[in-house]
């Protein structure tokens, strides 16, 4: 076994944006950032099945609670590959960078070593850990992330996946990046094809799937996955793609909903009723329905979707997921500030809107817009 191997855009010594508590667009496109007025993700515990996490890494120190090593040769869960810190900035950084849920508490289990290759045994042993952890007030992992895979299945995984299942535990498996962007080609990865896995295929931002994701009939829902900036060891980011990339974002997305679930109802979902949501609110992005690219479709917590817009200046087309649309007026910058007819943008949002004339008797002697959303 071994990482769904990512493709390294970039290195960064220190956040690129100007902007502290900064989250990052794959964030903002499964719209994370609508749920943190009632949960960050207090609460849930995500377990990352993959090359540890560099918990000193400034903006991951506060929510590493623990881990352990299953490598030979590697005692500590110290990330020294990096694919297990970018996992975790996605899930739940929060610092100068934000992850999808900045609040919840991470363990680090390295069941792969520095060269990103791991044995089916120790991955294995990771998973019963994993299941087994007890925090100190009895806490339970809600969530486990594994962004690895092989083409070949394992009888001892599955059975332990299944257990995990039955627990009341997600698993959220990475589809793979061998994919060609072709729905009638079948690339298999495992444990992603498991039944009871959680698949995640990867799409760029702009909605349109990623050429390496897997596809496949067992593909449940795509995440972004292409030029994802996240956390790396020695206090640095990196942009990195790859299906890795796409699975944590649902990993952190249900970490945010085990965690609202259990402030409102006393209870946490089980993982069959957290899948069926999640592929439930998953938005129709390619064939009518369920199909092998996108399976489901993109995860968004937004209702009417995740948007992933484009807007041109001076020009009235502009593009919402990849299809085109045109303004009645066009937008016009000034002094680095792009404006546009705000009934428009709230048409584009999906949010209602109301114009209100000039009137002196109203209030409003220029009038006013009023917008519901």
């Amino acid at each position: 076994m071994y990482i769904v191997k990512p493709q390294i855009i970039r290195v960064y010594d220190s956040l690129f944006q100007k902007e502290k508590g900064w989250a990052p667009p794959g964030v903002s496109l499964i719209a994370a950032r609508k749920m943190w007025p009632s949960t960050r993700g207090e609460g849930s515990v995500v377990a990352i099945i993959d090359t540890g996490i560099d918990y000193n890494h400034p903006d991951l120190k506060v929510n590493v609670i623990g881990g352990v090593s299953f490598v030979p040769g590697e005692p500590d869960y110290l990330d020294l590959n990096g694919h297990g810190t970018h996992v975790a900035g996605i899930i739940a950084a929060n610092g100068a960078l934000l992850g999808v849920a900045p609040q919840a508490k991470l363990l680090g289990v390295k069941v792969l070593s520095k060269d990103g290759f791991g044995s089916y045994p120790d991955i294995v042993q990771g998973l019963k850990w994993a299941r087994s952890w007890r925090g100190s007030a009895g806490e339970k992992v809600n969530v486990v992330n594994m962004s690895l895979g092989g083409p070949f299945p394992n009888t001892t995984m599955h059975q332990e996946i299944i257990k995990l299942v039955e627990e009341g535990i997600t698993v959220v498996c990475a589809a793979g990046n061998s994919g060609d962007a072709d729905p009638d080609t079948r690339e298999i990865s495992y444990p992603a094809y498991y039944q009871e896995s959680l698949a995640v295929g990867a799409v760029n931002l702009k909605t349109g799937i990623a050429d390496f994701s897997n596809s496949n009939d067992r593909i449940d829902i795509v995440a972004p996955g292409v030029d994802t900036y996240s956390t790396y060891p020695g206090g640095k980011y990196v942009e990195l793609s790859g299906t890795s990339m796409a699975a944590p974002h649902i990993t952190g997305a249900a970490a945010l909903i085990y965690s609202r679930t259990k402030q409102r109802f006393g209870h946490y979902p089980s993982s069959a009723e957290l899948k069926n949501l999640l592929n439930y609110q998953a938005i129709d992005l390619g064939s009518a329905g369920f199909d092998t690219l996108y399976g489901y479709g993109l995860f968004s917590f937004n209702i009417d979707g995740g948007k992933a817009i484009t807007v041109a200046v001076g020009e009235r087309k502009y593009a919402v997921n990849n299809k085109e649309y045109v303004f009645v007026k066009p937008p016009v910058a000034l002094e680095g500030v792009v404006y546009a007819p705000l009934q428009e943008i709230c048409e584009l949002l999906g949010v209602d809107s109301s114009y209100i004339s000039p009137d002196e008797s109203s209030g409003y002697p220029a009038g006013a817009v009023e917008i519901w959303s």
